[in-house]
């Protein structure tokens, strides 16, 4: 006898927005992923109809094939994994300007020497160059 399973609930459904979404930001592929999503979102129904079609013997091998299934065929669906995907890229992007005005400021207690310092033997260079 066939086993049928139901349709995933909004639990399930940003359990997997959220694992498709770390796996995204592990390898580094958020361009790459927001493209390929946004390219073929309008097909997105068709291809969970053609994953519910090979599931039962691709379900064979992976327990959650179905639910990957049900979750395409609803293009809101995927429009919430780009929107994940884009925060989880803008957070990483904070981060690393975070980092980088760290390191900055570090190097600059490491010299002695302060922004302001910097700016003012720029202009004390700028008025000579002008003499």
């Amino acid at each position: 006898m066939l086993n049928f399973r139901e349709p995933i609930d909004e639990k399930q459904r940003d359990e997997l927005v959220e694992a498709i979404a770390q796996k995204v930001k592990q390898y580094g592929l958020a361009v790459p992923a927001i493209f390929f999503l946004e390219m073929n979102k309008p097909l997105s129904y068709i291809g969970g109809q053609l994953m519910h079609f090979f599931s039962p013997m691709i379900g064979v091998f992976f327990e959650t094939f179905e639910d990957y299934a049900y979750f395409f065929d609803d293009r809101k669906n995927v429009e919430l994994l780009i929107q994940r995907i884009e925060a989880i890229a803008m957070e990483e992007e904070e981060e690393r300007k975070k980092q980088k005005a760290l390191k900055r400021v570090a190097k600059q207690k490491e010299s002695g020497t302060s922004m302001l310092d910097d700016a003012l033997k720029m202009e004390s260079q700028d008025t000579d160059a002008e003499k």
